[in-house]
Formats: structure tokens, sequence, C-alpha cells
């Protein structure tokens, strides 16, 4: 039987979990219990720890003394500071873009003109994360763009969150933002993709946080 190295191992448990998390798998408020995991998983409690560890310094667990672990809850203050760090690094990040990308890179953006390759409206989330990746990607400062992927993917489980009382979504709209976000920097014009950008995640923020207001999240 092939031995897997501790290292990875202890890697492979924490990026499972914080993809469910992030997908809202294992929802907002759900308990984590060692032993559930270890025997899950099949290793000791140790890597679980170092796992659980490792998401409670992403903020995406809390620990709660003599009581063990549970998921983050979607909280609007938390939503509010990450769309503001959005709103001023992903622009940033745009305008580099605009700036240094490959002539071959920018024109492949242009398979995010729609969402139809994800399953249209049904898969709009898994598009929306997809085309903000893809710009992030192309950043020529990897720190910066390192963070802001960082950041689209939490937003991921707030969008999800807050679908639940969503009702006024425009799927064709939101396309077209990306689209005129491509054009720009196809264009390079790194100010208008920057601007563009800016002023599509501050709708964003209206959407979503009108949605979460109407949910059972914290303040």
């Amino acid at each position: 039987m092939l031995e897997i190295d501790p290292k990875l191992r202890r890697e492979t448990i924490h990026d499972m979990l914080r993809r469910e998390i992030l997908s809202c798998a294992l929802p907002p408020g759900a308990t984590l219990y060692e032993g559930v995991l270890a025997e899950r998983f099949g290793v000791s409690k140790s890597p679980i720890r170092d796992a659980l560890s490792r998401l409670a310094a992403e903020g995406l667990v809390l620990v709660e003394p003599r009581k063990g672990y549970r998921v983050a809850p979607v909280s609007i203050a938390d939503a509010a500071e990450l769309f503001a760090f959005r709103s001023m690094l992903e622009p940033a990040c745009a305008e580099l873009t605009a700036a240094r990308a490959s002539e071959a890179a920018l024109a492949d953006l242009d398979r995010f003109r729609s969402c139809d390759a994800w399953g249209g409206e049904a898969g709009f989330v898994a598009y929306n994360h997809a085309f903000h990746t893809a710009v992030l990607d192309l950043c020529p400062n990897k720190r910066m763009g390192d963070v802001a992927k960082n950041l689209n993917d939490q937003f991921d489980r707030l969008v999800l969150t807050g679908l639940r009382g969503e009702t006024d979504r425009n799927t064709d709209a939101l396309v077209a933002e990306h689209a005129a976000i491509v054009d720009a920097l196809q264009a390079r014009d790194g100010r208008a993709a920057g601007r563009l950008l800016a002023r599509h995640v501050e709708r964003a923020e209206k959407r979503v946080m009108k949605a979460l207001s109407s949910t059972s999240v914290v303040p």
C-alpha cells in the first residue's frame, strides 16, 4: 500500500475542509468534531487539529474553549469589511493587468462574455468566481493577486448564503458588466477597467448586503 506523505495528507485535509466551508457544504455555524473528522479522513486527531487551526487563522473556523470548533458564521460586519478591501484591491489589480498582460491572455477573457459554458444562471456562482479569478491570475503583482484571489474565494460563501434572500439578481446584466470590464482590459485602458470593476463591486455589495439582511446571519 502506498504511504501518503504526512505533510501532503495534512494539506489535503485542510484544502478539502476549506472548499467545503467556502461552498457551504459545511454551512455557517456548523459544529466540527475532531473525532468525527479524524474517522472520516482515516487519520489521528493531530492533522485534523492542525487543519482546523489553519482554518481558524484564515477566519473560516472559530475555536470555542471547552467546546471545540465551528464554522464561522456569515457576518454582515465581516461582509462589509471584505467588500471594502475588495473595492480597493481588485481595481488596482485590473489596472496592472491592462498594462502588462499578454495579448493572448487578454483575448482568452472572451470566454466570459457568456455564462452558458457554466450552465447558465444555475452555474452563475461558479462562472462569477472563474471570471474574477481569471482576471486576478493575470495581475503581474503576484502578492496583490494572491490576496485578491483569497478574497474572491471567501465571496462565494457570502453569495451562496445571500442567495436565499436574493430576489432581484439579473444574470444578463452581471454578465454584461463582466464583458465591459473585458473590453476595457483588451483596450489596455487600465483606468476604465479599474473604474468598471469598482462600480461592479459596489453594485455587488448593495445586492449581497440586501440579501444577507433578509437571512439569518449575525450583525
